[in-house]
């Protein structure tokens, strides 16, 4: 449960899930929704997993606790899990484009995506995160995610994807969001370095007013089925949501502490819930917005015992 960082597990199931039901409106086709969170959730195993093989030698000197660098788990055994559930997250989505569906041709987005999004926590875990563009790369492994949940959905012109640009201005948000997150994290076990501090939560605020301005991307016409017709209410909405976030983010400017860090990653983390709970609510109600966000529950529950960074 710690290798795979199981309470942030959540925040994936939540932002997939957002993307599918924002597109269709709710859970339908069943099955290619839960197969695209399914493959959701072992792709991003699979980046928490080699995350830590990757950063062995690193973690033996500065993070002697965690699994493999305390043996309770062998590095070939973290070897093993973390390529298996890469393959398997690209088997599952592939699925997820493929099993047929009422009203839904067979498409191959899904497996491109998980394909791509596959590549990238590899290079994420390997040669590009002692490098300036790792938060970046960081960032874009949740923006592949998002389009993820979205994609078993998109319809092909002439064999070309059409991804709507509002699903496209949100995944950036989360990505540009997550990005900023990472760029806070660089220097955690050690206390804040200052740039680092500043320039990730300056960031994580932009990557925020994106998500509240990227349903203004969406035609008329798909805004008129939405809950929140006013793209203003919405913005409010998710200022709300970020709010916390926010006053953490001062906090640790002024007292730039590991464990203060610590405290604002972890909520800023686990806030993906929320904000993917109000793109739910946008698209397919309420009912399925509180499903989204109960999944805060489990997360801050195992949050108390489980490192999530």
């Amino acid at each position: 449960m710690q290798l795979v960082r199981l309470p942030n597990v959540f925040t994936v199931l939540a932002d997939v899930g957002a993307a599918f039901l924002l597109v269709a409106g709710g859970p339908a086709p069943p099955v290619r929704f839960a197969l695209v969170l399914a493959a959701g959730v072992a792709l991003y195993w699979a980046g928490m997993v080699l995350n830590d093989v990757f950063d062995l030698e690193k973690d033996k000197a500065e993070r002697k606790m965690r699994p493999i660098a305390s043996g309770a788990i062998s590095v070939n055994t973290a070897k093993s899990a973390g390529w298996a559930f890469l393959i398997l997250g690209v088997l599952l989505a592939s699925a997820s484009g493929y099993v047929p569906a009422a009203g839904h041709a067979t498409t191959w987005l899904p497996a491109a995506i998980a394909v791509a999004l596959a590549g990238l926590i590899v290079a994420y875990n390997g040669p590009l995160k002692p490098t300036p563009i790792a938060p970046a790369a960081m960032g874009g492994c949740r923006v592949l995610s998002f389009l993820l949940g979205a994609s078993p959905l998109l319809e092909l012109a002439e064999g070309m994807p059409l991804v709507p640009r509002h699903v496209l201005a949100i995944a950036l948000g989360f990505g540009v969001y997550v990005m900023g997150i990472t760029t806070v994290a660089r220097d955690e076990a050690v206390g804040g370095h200052l740039v680092n501090l500043r320039t990730g939560f300056v960031v994580m605020l932009i990557g925020g007013v994106m998500l509240a301005l990227a349903p203004g991307f969406a035609p008329p016409e798909t805004r008129a089925s939405w809950t929140v017709p006013s793209a203003g209410q919405f913005g409010m909405l998710i200022g709300l949501i970020l709010f916390p976030i926010f006053l953490r983010g001062l906090r640790a400017q002024m007292n730039p502490e590991p464990a203060v860090i610590g405290n604002l990653i972890r909520i800023s983390i686990l806030t993906i819930i929320p904000l993917s709970a109000a793109f739910a609510f946008l698209g397919a109600g309420p009912v399925w917005a509180v499903i989204v966000f109960a999944l805060v529950a489990p997360a801050l529950l195992l949050a108390t015992r489980l490192r999530v960074t």
